[in-house]
């Protein structure tokens, strides 16, 4: 099905300007279109250059930070302007390590 589809397109247009949007929009998963697209390369039926596309995304702890703040962001908010006993801030530090 990706061989037909990447080949009916062909024969209408120049190229395939982004193989990950191409899958999206006839319904194939992109490995599989991935794999096609090497094959037909291999037999010199296409021709096709890789592009490499970083993405960045949080990790669970930076999703904690941008939604709490840092630990000394945190540290810092647990002080009143009145101030507070050295027991008490630490309770509020054991009760920060112990979140998920």
């Amino acid at each position: 099905m990706a061989e037909k589809a990447i080949l009916e397109f062909l024969k209408e247009e120049d190229e395939i300007p982004d193989s990950q949007l191409f899958a999206a929009s006839v319904g194939i998963d992109h490995t599989d279109l991935e794999n096609v697209i090497k094959s037909l390369r291999g037999f010199e039926i296409i021709e096709s250059q890789d592009i490499k596309k970083e993405s960045f995304a949080l990790t669970d702890e930076g999703k904690s930070y941008a939604a709490d703040g840092s630990p000394e962001v945190q540290f810092y908010l647990a002080v009143p302007p009145e101030g507070i006993t050295r027991d008490d801030l630490k309770l509020f530090q054991s009760r920060v390590q112990k979140k998920p």
